[in-house]
Order: C-alpha cells, then sequence, then structure tokens
C-alpha cells in the first residue's frame, strides 16, 4: 500500500485548509524555481506540498519524504487537486466575505500569531537549552526555594450547625465508615461524593481556625467539629507530608521550567520596549460579563 493511500482517510480539505496558510511560509529559497501549483496569484511549491504531507501523515518531513516517494503521478495529481480546491474554495470565501466573520477573523489572525510565535521561540532553542552543570548552578543558588511544604491529605464532613456536627462525629467514633457518614451528611457536595476526600492539604491553605486543628490533629482520629465561616468541620488527617529540602533529582524539571521561563520573560521583556503593551483588566471583566 502506498504512502498516499496511507493518509487518504484523512478528510484532505479541512486539512489542507487549516494548514495552507502556515505552509506556504515555510518554504526555502528556492520557491521561485519549485513552484508544483499556481491557482490565480497564488503559488505552491514543491516544498509546501512535502509540510503538508508531513502534517496529515504526523511524521513531520521524514515521513513527508517517505509518503512522496511512494505516490504515483496520479496520486500526485488527486493531491494537487485537493489543494487546489482548498485555495479555491478560500478564494471563494474572500468573495463572499466569509473572511470577515468574527469567528473566521479570529482563526486567521490567531493561525498567523501563533505560527510567528512558534516560529520566533524556536529561533531561541539554543538559548533555552541547558547543561546539567547550569542546572545544578541554578539549584544551588535558590537551594531555599526547593522544600517541600507541610502537607496533609484530610477528609472532612461539612454541617450547617454544630449539633450536625457532633451527630457526624459521633458516628465515625462508633466505627461508622467515613465515607458513609460524608455522603449522608456533608453539606460539601464535591467531597461529599468522594467520601469526604480533600486530598493533599498544604499548611495555610485551609480557613482558620480549621487549618491549625487540621496541623494539630493526630492521624487517623476523627476530631471536631471547628467552625469557619463555611460552617462546622469533623475532619480526619489520613497522612502527614513534613517539610524537607529536596534533591536536586527531585527537582530538576523544575529548575529547567524555571530557567526557561526566565529567559522567555527576559526576551518578552526586550520585545515589550520596542512593541509598548497595554491591558485593561476593567474591560476585560465588562467584556467577559456580557
Amino acid at each position: 500500500m502506498s504512502g498516499w493511500r496511507i493518509i487518504k482517510s484523512f478528510v484532505l480539505f479541512a486539512l489542507l485548509l487549516a494548514f495552507l496558510a502556515p505552509a506556504s511560509q515555510s518554504a526555502g529559497s528556492n520557491v521561485a524555481d519549485s513552484t508544483v501549483l499556481v491557482v490565480d496569484d497564488e503559488r505552491v511549491t514543491a516544498d509546501e506540498i512535502l509540510y503538508l504531507l508531513g502534517v496529515q501523515s504526523g511524521g513531520g518531513g521524514s515521513a513527508a519524504a517517505l509518503i512522496a516517494g511512494q505516490m504515483t503521478s496520479e496520486e500526485m495529481e488527486a493531491f494537487l487537486e485537493q489543494v487546489s480546491r482548498a485555495i479555491l474554495f478560500s478564494k471563494g470565501a474572500i468573495i463572499r466575505g466569509h473572511h470577515l466573520d468574527p469567528g473566521v477573523a479570529a482563526r486567521i489572525r490567531w493561525g498567523r500569531i501563533n505560527a510567528l510565535a512558534e516560529a520566533y521561540v524556536g529561533s531561541m532553542a539554543s538559548s533555552l537549552t541547558f547543561t546539567e552543570k547550569q542546572l545544578r548552578a541554578y539549584f544551588d543558588e535558590h537551594r531555599e526555594k526547593y522544600v517541600q511544604k507541610e502537607m496533609a491529605r484530610v477528609r472532612h464532613i461539612l454541617t450547617r450547625t454544630e449539633d450536625q456536627g457532633r451527630t457526624a462525629l459521633l458516628r465515625l467514633l462508633t466505627s461508622d465508615p467515613f465515607s458513609r457518614v460524608a455522603s449522608e451528611l456533608s453539606s460539601d457536595p464535591i467531597s461529599a461524593e468522594k467520601g469526604g476526600d480533600l486530598g493533599w492539604i498544604v499548611r495555610g491553605e485551609l480557613p482558620e481556625p480549621l487549618d491549625s486543628a487540621v496541623f494539630s490533629a493526630p492521624p487517623l482520629s476523627p476530631s471536631g467539629p471547628v467552625q469557619t465561616e463555611y460552617g462546622f468541620h469533623v475532619f480526619e488527617v489520613q497522612e502527614y507530608k513534613r517539610p524537607r529540602p529536596l534533591t536536586f533529582e527531585e527537582v530538576r524539571e523544575t529548575v529547567r521550567t524555571e530557567m526557561v521561563e526566565i529567559r522567555m520573560a527576559s526576551e518578552a521583556a526586550s520585545l515589550r520596549e520596542r512593541f509598548p503593551v497595554h491591558t485593561d483588566i476593567t474591560a476585560l471583566r465588562e467584556g467577559l460579563s456580557r
């Protein structure tokens, strides 16, 4: 089976509409002497055809070359026909004013912006690659950041009154399963569906005085009720994780991500000097609330 038949099941028209514009920017310096298709003022090069084949196959340039090498003349003609249709339909869309539709205009605009942004970031690849020595140096310089915070795995039952909370606690102390009591008595529907489980909580995340109560309670011992603005909490700490320094091996990828972000932020700051940026949160809130 030829490479063309392997990808023939794709909806070529839709894919070509999606990728034809970026493809036109990916051709090399030999665009003028490698034109394989002309539709009015649009010229398509052999490089662009390889690009489209690579996109459709999902294998990139190497897969495109392999597929192209297996295509017969008839299959090449059929593929070029699909490309020409995509261009013709795009021109027809402009004639009918579809490019003025807000949704279509947004796709065109952000497709262009994203393609150029990806190209720019790609050109920064060498400055976004760090050696092991550089990663370790950054880790050593910022070692105080890399500490596992104190955490507790907690499940709770939220009630509206203190009496309801005491009832829940009494049932737990008489060996009634926590998940059952939570599903029957808790007014927190999200955690009740999970047997009262809140997952891992970092010290300081819970409202006081619940936070202090949780991080001072013995594990596997139902406690409460503790009142907060949300109601009365009956809880059980299932497990603690105490603070400790993290090793370089544990945070290597975090360090890499932070170093990349620093370089990206620096590059963006440099570009901001040339292209001023203004934001309006009030206008955004008003727009999103409509």
